[in-house]
């Protein structure tokens, strides 16, 4: 799903924070971590009011022609008004959940590693731990309930007898998967930690607001730390290659030139980690695993039986197919611009691979349909007859 290498760094990640101490919703390995980031991204999918219309999308798809939609077809497929929101909610909601868990897992190593050194020079408590995720949430204040606050806590704990626990807001993190200056980080950074005030749970504790302290000393001071990945770009060569299955596209992979995150200093107390792998990595793989989770799909709708033009398909097959042929429908019902760009994206990075799939543009600069000849014809002359290619 991710590739050795990536699968290797978030592996590594991960058990990086494990060795270190830090506190997870719920115990295990690695791969248990990852397991249960990868089902937080699935329950966030379906959770989505547009999650069930996303599956209806791969069952009934659009109607498959640029006129209207016969009468006798109403109900058995899609009105063009849901085919585009199955399409936004592809593009955008569901690529930002895979790819925002992938990024909190990177930043597990450099966010474990800043806080140890903050430790050995003394400039926060030995006793500080970092709370990774939801394994804590912040209270909303006047009884309404609890929500996400940052993406990392660093926080100290300490029993106070029959008032409970108390804790001490040492620092947060905020991890984006796209890249965002440090002046847009700091005030969201500062959201957070003005929301700790009214309190927080901790796995199953509720922390009272009068037990919750935020920064050290009479100052106050708080660590803040950004995470943000790099902005080299996939490499766009490839070529061809023949097998015994006929020809295979083969993309060149391209991997981080740094062999660390890069962790700088940017003003008292305030960190920013950018990642060796950048967004278009980060994004390539998101894609990767929102076909995976088609393929989930898949082997929810095709459990009894795959489409009869699909028998040496299996369930999961099937799912990944439909996504295709279905968004190759919905190209023309797109009625927007924008709409129409978003369904090619996807179309063409599901066939050709995210670094062509998502680059593949015409001569004004809009996104275009690809097919195997048009990389056929990129190869002999850098761009088609009709005057696309991969930008």
């Amino acid at each position: 799903m991710l590739g050795e290498a990536l699968g290797e760094d978030v592996e590594a990640s991960i058990e990086t924070a494990i060795a270190a101490g830090a506190v997870f919703e719920g115990d295990g390995d690695a791969s248990v971590v990852y397991r249960r980031a990868l089902d937080a991204s699935i329950r966030d999918v379906e959770s989505h009011p547009r999650g069930r219309l996303f599956q209806e999308f791969l069952r009934k798809g659009p109607y498959e022609h640029e006129d209207e939609i016969p009468n006798e077809l109403c109900g058995q497929r899609l009105a063009d008004e849901d085919v585009a929101a199955a399409i936004t909610f592809a593009f955008s909601h569901m690529v930002n959940c895979f790819k925002g868990e992938l990024a909190e897992l990177l930043a597990l190593r450099p966010c474990v590693e800043l806080v140890g050194q903050l430790q050995r020079n003394g400039a926060i408590p030995e006793s500080a731990r970092l709370y990774l995720g939801d394994s804590v949430s912040l209270h909303g204040g006047q009884g309404r309930g609890v929500k996400k606050g940052a993406d990392q806590h660093i926080l100290m704990e300490e029993e106070c007898g029959q008032r409970g626990v108390s804790v001490t807001v040492v620092g947060v993190t905020e991890v984006k998967s796209y890249y965002r200056t440090q002046a847009r980080l700091r005030p969201q950074m500062d959201r957070h930690l003005r929301r700790a005030t009214h309190g927080m749970r901790i796995g199953e504790v509720d922390v009272r607001p009068s037990n919750t302290q935020v920064g050290l000393g009479a100052a106050r001071r708080t660590v803040r730390i950004a995470v943000v990945p790099g902005e080299w770009k996939l490499s766009r060569r490839f070529r061809f290659e023949s097998s015994e299955r006929g020809r295979q596209l083969d993309v060149e992979a391209r991997e981080p030139r740094r062999v660390a995150d890069e962790v700088t200093r940017v003003a008292d107390d305030e960190w920013r980690v950018c990642l060796r792998w950048s967004q278009e990595a980060l994004a390539e793989a998101a894609f990767e695993m929102t076909h995976w989770y088609m393929g989930k799909v898949g082997e929810h709708v095709y459990s009894q039986s795959v489409p009869a033009d699909w028998q040496e398909m299996g369930p999961a097959a099937a799912g990944r197919n439909a996504a295709k042929m279905m968004l190759y429908y919905a190209i023309p019902r797109c009625k927007k611009a924008t709409q129409r760009q978003k369904a090619i994206a996807l179309y063409n990075s599901y066939g050709f691979g995210y670094a062509l799939g998502m680059n593949f543009r015409d001569s004004e600069g809009k996104r275009d349909v690809l097919f195997p000849e048009d990389l056929d014809e990129i190869l002999l002359a850098g761009r088609t007859r009709h005057g696309s290619r991969i930008h």
